[in-house]
Parts: structure tokens; C-alpha cells; sequence
């Protein structure tokens, strides 16, 4: 009765019945039944003592009136004390079950342990691109992508509500709106970058054509409706577009690109490493530090630093040069210093970036350092290509190519001292609610996680504290982020952080 109230009273003779539309006997009829869901289901939440109720099925997908009416009926049912929930891919729930029914029930291989898979999250959408003009044969993904390896969370977060991101952009309209800019203005130099770098050459102008059609579409929707994929965010983003690349065929197009620089990034590693060991003590740690920011500046996901590029292609000194001067914006370099005086680490783990001068130049004469010290090195690398970051394959095979210019990683690596060990992401951020269970197995005993990179330390993770000592390594090279911590243009966070640390950022 109260859900058509408007229209009881208006059930007169004469044309006052006609103020009753049609629209608003359906949107009563929602209500209706809504309430009456709403209802319904605590009750039976009641029974069984549950303080969180999940949603799903076509009549709520998308509808923000039902969604916001069983909400409110909830709520009001059970006193705030019962929540109610939406799955995003609610859609998908039934045909992803039958998928997983089915793969149980079959004989094909993997299936044995098909319930231990993990899955990943896709937003492409896909929509059939024909890839084989004279098969006809369509490219299809699903939105869950089912991944090799087991995921699990990063053991050593310290507490329960670890959120990687910086910042929800679904919630804040003007940064929103700044990075759909920013990856719709800089998608046609994106575009040429892909030209140039990719070795699949068949059909690239169509490929490149359709990506560049779907993603604007991506970003369009979620311009209207930032909800559209649940959470927002710059990694989001970042994950969206690689997966856009993927659909179309790009799996690494960044690879010539990433050869390239750490050819020639090896040949300078041994005057780097002479030039580090001819400082005094004190003075390397400062250096080393200050060239894995110097590295950092290489990162072909920044828009600032491809403008340089396209004007001038800049070197290590050049790019180490180019970084804020001290103090830093975040300056903890006397405490890791100190640190380092009273105990070498005994075990570290190192989230390494980008490929070429960042990890040949920055991140290895570190590691050089830190083994001399009697430390046992892991550095953890993408399990899949993104930008120019280096993978964990990739940097296997560089390794092996830097033992003979270093008699300590050789002898580490000879020992079982230094390892490379892969995270089980793609992303050119770090999220550490999903990472391979090889990097859950050799944190446990670590006393140092390391973290390195803009996306890694700056647009996740800066605010993540550890159960282990930690230092995070990166410059800041967008507008808006240097805007938001009122810093300048390439201004240097060296956060070092304990548990329970006495010291703070200022």
C-alpha cells in the first residue's frame, strides 16, 4: 500500500487520474518489490545469524534505484546491523560456474587440479576481433582470465584493510577526470610506441585501430559511469589498457624497446660499478640510493618522461641529474644509513621496475652492495610483460649476463644468494592482495621488503605498512600526484619505515 500510495489517492473520477503515468506505477512496482527482497532476505539472514548479504540476477545488475531501495530496506529491517552487497560480475556468475562444473567433469589436462586455479580479473569486454581473414577464426577473452599460477596475499602486509591504491578516482571527480585525460591525450604517442616496438607485424593497423577504437569506449564509459568496473583507479587503468593490448595481440610490445636499453645499459655497468666502489662508505649508500631514483626517470608509462625522450634522449647522468635535490620530499636516507651501520640485512626483497638503466644501472649495483654485506638477495619481477617492465624471465637472462662484470653476484648467484623470483602480476603497479606463491614463500624470513618505482610505490602501496622493515624507492613524475603532495616536478620519496617506527615523513 505504501509503495502506491501516489496512485490510491489519485483513483478519482475525471481527468485527475491521468496524473498517474505509467512511469510511476513501474517505479512503484520496483519499489514493491524491492522492499519486498529486501525484507525477504533478512529474514532469512536473521535465521542464520548473517551480517552480510550478497545480490545478484539480471533484475538488480546495473539498477541503482533497485540496488538503492534493497539497500535502504535492509537496513532499516535489520537496524544497520546487516550489509548489503552487489556483485560486480554478477552476470557472469552462472556461466563461469557452469565453465568450472564442466572443466571438473571432463578429462583434460589440469583439470585434476583445476579447483587450486586462480583467476584473474579482465575488463576488455571482448567482442570477437577476426584475427585469420581466411579462417574467420574470432579472438575472444572472458572477463576472468584463469591464471597459471596460485595467488595469495602478501604475508608480510601489517593488519586486515590493506587498500593498494592512493586513491579512488570513482570518488574523486577531478583527479577522474585529469587521468581519463591523461591516458585518452597520450594514447596516439602510445599508439606509435606500439608501431614501432612490436615484432607481430600482421594486420598491426587494424589492430592498433580496433585497440585504440575499444579503449577510447573504455574510457568514455567510464567517464559517464566511473562505477562501471567497481573500483577505479590508475592501476585499474593501467591493467585495462594492457588488457585491451592483449585482446589484440600485443603481448610485449615493448620488447625491442627493453632489449635495446639493457644492451646498452650493460655497457656502462662497469663504470658504474668501479665509480661506486671508489667512494667512501657513507658516501656509495648515498649514491646507490640516488641512482635507483636516477633510474626510476626511465619509465615509459610516464608522459613527462616521454617528452623528454622525444626531444632528447637523455642518459643515466643526465636522468639522475634531473631528480629533486636534498632534501628530498620524502628524505629517509640518514636512517637507512644508520641502519645499515649497526647490521647488514640478512634477507631482502627487492620489487623491481623498469628494464635498462633502472634495473642495470640502479637496482644491481645495490644488490652488489648489499651482497658484499652479507645480505641474501630476491628480486621480484613481473610475471608477465608491461610498458618496460622488466620481467622475471627477462631478468634471469640479464643476470646471467651481468655475472662475469660483478665477482660478488657471481658468486651469489653460484650460491644460491641472489635469486629472481617471478610475482605473479602484469601490471606496471603493485598489488600485494594477489602475488605468487613463490614470493609468499621467500618473504616470510626476510627482514627488508624494497619497492621501487612510481607505480609501485607512489600510485600503490605508499601508505601500506609492513611486518618487516621496509624502504620505498621512486620519483614522482605526473602533475597531478606532484600537485596533490605539493612537491615539485621529479621530486624523490626515500621512505624507509620499521613497525611501530618512532620517526614520521616530516
Amino acid at each position: 500500500a505504501s509503495s502506491f500510495g501516489k496512485a490510491a489517492r489519485s483513483r478519482i473520477a475525471g481527468p485527475a487520474r491521468e496524473q498517474v503515468l505509467d512511469a510511476d506505477i513501474a517505479k512503484s512496482l520496483l519499489h514493491l518489490i524491492s522492499n519486498g527482497i529486501g525484507q525477504i532476505a533478512y529474514l532469512h539472514a536473521n535465521l542464520y545469524n548473517c551480517e552480510r548479504i550478497i545480490f545478484g540476477g539480471f533484475f538488480i545488475r546495473g539498477k541503482k534505484a533497485t540496488m538503492h531501495t534493497i539497500s535502504y530496506a535492509i537496513n532499516y529491517w535489520s537496524k544497520g546491523k546487516v550489509e548489503a552487497l552487489f556483485l560486480r560480475h554478477e552476470g557472469y556468475l552462472g556461466a563461469v560456474g557452469a565453465y568450472m562444473k564442466g572443466a571438473e567433469s571432463q578429462d583434460f589436462v589440469g583439470s585434476q587440479d583445476f579447483a587450486g586455479k586462480n583467476y584473474g580479473e579482465n575488463f576488455a569486454f571482448s567482442d570477437s576481433f577476426e584475427v585469420n581473414d581466411v579462417m574467420s577464426k574470432a579472438l575472444e577473452f572472458l572477463e576472468l582470465d584463469r591464471l597459471d599460477l596460485p595467488l595469495v596475499k602478501f604475508p608480510l602486509i601489517e593488519g586486515t584493510d590493506y587498500q593498494a591504491d592512493l586513491i579512488d578516482l570513482a570518488l574523486d571527480t577531478d583527479a577522474r577526470h585529469y587521468w581519463l585525460d591523461i591516458f585518452k591525450d597520450g594514447l596516439e604517442r602510445f599508439c606509435k610506441v606500439i608501431r614501432d616496438g612490436e615484432s607481430n607485424r600482421n594486420h598491426i593497423d587494424r589492430r592498433i585501430a580496433f585497440f585504440k577504437k575499444k579503449f577510447l569506449e573504455c574510457l568514455a564509459l567510464l567517464r559517464k559511469n566511473p562505477f562501471a568496473y567497481g573500483i577505479l583507479t590508475v592501476r585499474t587503468l593501467l591493467d585495462c589498457r594492457e588488457q585491451f593490448l592483449a585482446e589484440f595481440d600485443f603481448y610485449d610490445p615493448y620488447i625491442k624497446f627493453k632489449q635495446e636499453e639493457n644492451q646498452a645499459s650493460l655497457a656502462e655497468l662497469p663504470a658504474r660499478l668501479k665509480q661506486l666502489h671508489d667512494l667512501p662508505w657513507e658516501e656509495r649508500q648515498t649514491e646507490l640510493i640516488r641512482g635507483i631514483l636516477g633510474g626510476n626517470i626511465f619509465d615509459w608509462g610516464s608522459s613527462a618522461v616521454v617528452k623528454i625522450n622525444e626531444t632528447k634522449q637523455i642518459n643515466f647522468k643526465e636522468a639522475c641529474d634531473i631528480v629533486q635535490g636534498r632534501p628530498w620530499f620524502v628524505d629517509h636516507l640518514e636512517h637507512w644509513v644508520k641502519r645499515l651501520r649497526r647490521a647488514p640485512v640478512n634477507k631482502m626483497m627487492i620489487f623491481v621496475d623498469n628494464s635498462g638503466a633502472d634495473i642495470v644501472l640502479g637496482v644491481i649495483p645495490f644488490v652488489e652492495e648489499m651482497l658484499r654485506m652479507g645480505s641474501e638477495v630476491v628480486l621480484a619481477a613481473n610475471s608477465r610483460p608491461a610498458l618496460n617492465d622488466i620481467t622475471s624471465h627477462e631478468l634471469r637472462l640479464l643476470i646471467s649476463r651481468i655475472l662475469p662484470l660483478s665477482p660478488i653476484i657471481q658468486e651469489a648467484h653460484d650460491t644460491d644468494k641472489l635469486r629472481v623470483v617471478e610475482n605473479g602480476l602484469g601490471s606496471p603497479c603493485l598489488d600485494l592482495s594477489r602475488v605468487s606463491q613463490h614470493i609468499a614463500d621467500e618473504c616470510v624470513d626476510c627482514d627488508l621488503i624494497v619497492i621501487e618505482g612510481m607505480g609501485r610505490t607512489i600510485h600503490t602501496n605508499f601508505n601500506s605498512s609492513f611486518r618487516r622493515e621496509s624502504l620505498k624507492l621512486a620519483v614522482i613524475k605526473n602533475k597531478w600526484l606532484c600537485d596533490k603532495f605539493n612537491c615539485p616536478m621529479f621530486a624523490a620519496v626515500c621512505k624507509y619505515e620499521v613497525p611501530d617506527s618512532q620517526f614520521t615523513d616530516d
